[in-house]
């Protein structure tokens, strides 16, 4: 399709010279400059009839190819689309296939693994019921053996016990005999009367062996209290009411604990006594001091009889946890590390 279009543009001309005038008296010349501006008009005509014609010829020959490239297009479409079912039938075929082939072949193996293991069960469990009836056996055996033996040391011992107390026995056998002949004969109410006074002659010596056992405690607590009076008089005597600076001693436990980047703790272990004692400042003369000596000695086997009667009575039981803290604090204080002033 044919069009026209039209442009304008001002131009800017710059012009610039000199002027020489003649001399009038001294005569010279004047430089002079400026700029001109024109406006510029111009129109294009574009004819595009034969392009036009070109392309209408070009779009006819597009649309026959298009047609020529769908038809094309939708039979390749349809060959991929069978061939890509015939490929998908193929592929999901033989994997079915093989994994029913894998399937039977795992099955055969397992049921082969599985009839062995029943057989060797089998054969494990008759082995059971065998040792199950022979320990039964044996152990009808050795129980009756034991019960043999013991109840022959049970009749040896009696045999000796009454051997050894022959006479009480005998005397009991002739009190049995008698207490039988009383009460089967008409002396029962005799024995009734017996019996009344008895327990009243029992009750008798019983008071007077609860005083007797009375007065004599009263006498035990009288002599304490004359050597507790007296040890307090003499205490009394012995001190001197006099207001003096003194030096007393306790036992202190100084500890150095290595971690595991190289640190260093201190720590300081005292009973508790009257006041405050400068920790600090003890863990400083501790860390100072350097006259360290092994531990050994009388004092050693006291610490050590004393540490096993305390472990002994924290930890009886039978779990597992505390049985390896208890072990680990044996070896630990077997490292005999420790050392004294």
């Amino acid at each position: 399709m044919s069009y026209s279009r039209s442009f304008s543009k001002r131009i800017a001309m710059h012009y610039s010279g000199t002027v020489h005038y003649p001399p009038s008296k001294d005569g010279g010349s004047v430089p002079f400059s400026g700029t001109v501006y024109e406006d510029v008009h111009v129109n294009v005509e574009v004819d595009t009839s034969a392009f036009d014609n070109s392309v209408g010829e070009c779009n006819n020959t597009v649309g026959v190819l298009t047609g020529s490239v769908v038809a094309t297009e939708a039979a390749q479409t349809a060959s991929i689309r069978d061939k890509a079912m015939q490929v998908g039938d193929t592929i999901i075929n033989g994997f079915f296939k093989t994994v029913r082939s894998e399937i039977s072949q795992q099955i055969v193996e397992l049921k082969n693994r599985i009839d062995a293991t029943l057989l060797h069960l089998n054969a494990l469990s008759k082995r059971c019921v065998e040792k199950q009836r022979q320990m039964q056996n044996d152990y009808q055996r050795l129980t009756g053996q034991y019960l043999k033996i013991f109840t022959d040391l049970n009749n040896e011992l009696k045999n000796r016990i009454y051997e050894l107390d022959k006479p009480a026995f005998l005397f009991k056998q002739e009190s049995d005999k008698s207490s039988y002949h009383t009460l089967s004969s008409d002396m029962v109410s005799t024995v009734a009367v017996s019996g009344a006074e008895s327990s009243r002659v029992e009750a008798m010596i019983s008071a007077s062996v609860a005083k007797k056992s009375a007065l004599r405690t009263i006498g035990v607590v009288n002599a304490f209290l004359d050597k507790q009076r007296k040890t307090d008089n003499i205490l009394h005597n012995s001190i001197h009411n006099e207001k003096m600076d003194a030096v007393y001693y306790i036992p202190v436990c100084y500890i150095e604990i290595n971690g595991n980047d190289n640190r260093i703790d201190r720590k300081v272990y005292h009973p508790q006594t009257i006041g405050t004692i400068n920790e600090k400042l003890l863990l400083e003369s501790f860390n100072n001091m350097e006259n360290w000596k092994d531990f050994f000695g009388d004092n050693a086997e006291q610490i050590k009889l004393s540490f096993n009667a305390e472990l002994s009575s924290k930890y009886q039981t039978s779990d597992v946890h505390q049985v390896r803290v208890r072990d680990c604090m044996v070896r630990m204080f077997n490292n005999n590390l420790i050392k004294m002033l």
